[in-house]
């Protein structure tokens, strides 16, 4: 009667020693302060704004808890957008955009994967936020149409795109610039 009381206390010696530290899985990651500039776009785009970007990922919740802040931006906002998946210093491009309606505040040539814009269909141009500005919100992972390993690497991005028009003698796509890719851009950096 020896033997169960040696298995009890094998058990209770393998439990105490067992590492008590999260897994991945159960880890959170943040950054904050990760700078929001016009120095990141594609091509980028003379402007004195700038923000920064503060973000959560919790793997177990699958969700992305963000936010931007901006200041000194040319004009008022018109859309908020996560875009990618694209490494920094190259844009997500949606090969199925034809620009079709170059001065609607929802054209964009990069693939988006959340979207905020104010923009109806009798206001194409209307503000979402002004200048100065910030906006708190959240990504749900869903391991389609946002990868968790694509977030892990850093493949995905905000835009901040305001109403700016670039004047003569420049032409759409070109005097759409600000609105089409974004006055700034801030690459999502978890690790």
């Amino acid at each position: 009667m020896r033997f169960p009381k040696l298995t009890v206390f094998i058990f209770i010696l393998a439990l105490a020693s067992c590492d008590k530290s999260p897994t991945d899985r159960e880890k959170s990651y943040s950054k904050t302060g990760v700078a929001v500039t016009a120095s990141q776009s594609i091509p980028a785009l003379p402007t004195s704004g700038s923000g920064t970007l503060d973000i959560e990922y919790t793997p177990v919740a699958k969700t992305l808890n963000y936010k931007i802040t901006w200041s000194n931006l040319t004009d008022s906002v018109l859309a908020l957008r996560i875009n990618g998946p694209s490494p920094a210093g190259y844009n997500s491009i949606n090969t199925s955009f034809t620009g079709a309606n170059p001065t609607y505040a929802t054209t964009t040539p990069h693939l988006v994967v959340q979207e905020f814009t104010a923009a109806t269909t009798t206001n194409q141009t209307k503000s979402l936020y002004g200048k100065n500005g910030s906006y708190s919100g959240s990504l749900f992972i869903d391991g389609v149409k946002v990868k968790e390993e694509m977030l892990m690497e850093g493949l995905y991005y905000f835009t901040i795109h305001t109403k700016t028009t670039i004047p003569a003698p420049a032409t759409p796509p070109t005097s759409l610039a600000y609105r089409w890719i974004g006055e700034l851009r801030a690459q999502i950096i978890i690790k």
